[in-house]
């Protein structure tokens, strides 16, 4: 399903399930990133669903904005939580499937995306008065070597506006590229 006007990156709230049909294959990407291969396998098969709840800063004790994203995966018992806090602060986590983690993430403007970044496509500006036109996400295994760093944006998919990740996977000399592309389910969280 398209995803509202309402929605976009200053606004994620919302039910996101990942389309497999118009996403990359992520499996040169888990390899790339260690994880076993009956992992691998599982996750092929499995549907995952991202449950978004955005609050916008409210100084002193939110100074940045925050989403809490409650990741299901069906099946694999893979299910994380995590608060993405859009500051630039690196940040440690262990998560089931990647173990240790480092990740930090921030808004970014449209000077700061690069053609790269968006693996040749074109994401929307959500507000002609405000320069954020992504989210990039930079996560790192912390004893693994991969570093992957991904934008979220909005772009149109065959006519229709999607809420996607640009994902650029990278391991000594090796890179891998994909595009996760999500269908927006509801707004209850």
């Amino acid at each position: 399903m398209a995803a509202p006007e309402e929605a976009s990156i200053l606004n994620m709230t919302g039910i996101w399930s990942l389309n497999p049909i118009e996403s990359d294959d992520l499996g040169p990407t888990f390899m790339l990133q260690n994880i076993p291969w009956i992992v691998r396998k599982v996750i092929s098969y499995a549907s995952l669903e991202l449950k978004m709840d955005q609050k916008d800063p409210a100084p002193p004790e939110r100074p940045a904005t925050v989403i809490d994203i409650n990741q299901t995966v069906r099946p694999g018992g893979f299910d994380t939580a995590n608060s993405y806090i859009l500051d630039g602060e690196t940040r440690h986590d262990k998560v089931p499937i990647f173990g240790a983690m480092s990740m930090r993430a921030k808004y970014v403007p449209k000077a700061e995306v690069s053609g790269e970044d968006l693996m040749g496509h074109e994401i929307e500006q959500p507000s002609p008065t405000d320069e954020r036109v992504g989210i990039k996400e930079f996560t790192e295994g912390v004893n693994t070597g991969w570093k992957t760093t991904a934008l979220w944006g909005f772009e149109k998919v065959n006519g229709e506006r999607r809420f996607c990740k640009y994902c650029t996977t990278t391991k000594g000399d090796e890179k891998v590229q994909a595009r996760l592309v999500y269908d927006y389910r509801s707004l209850a969280v």
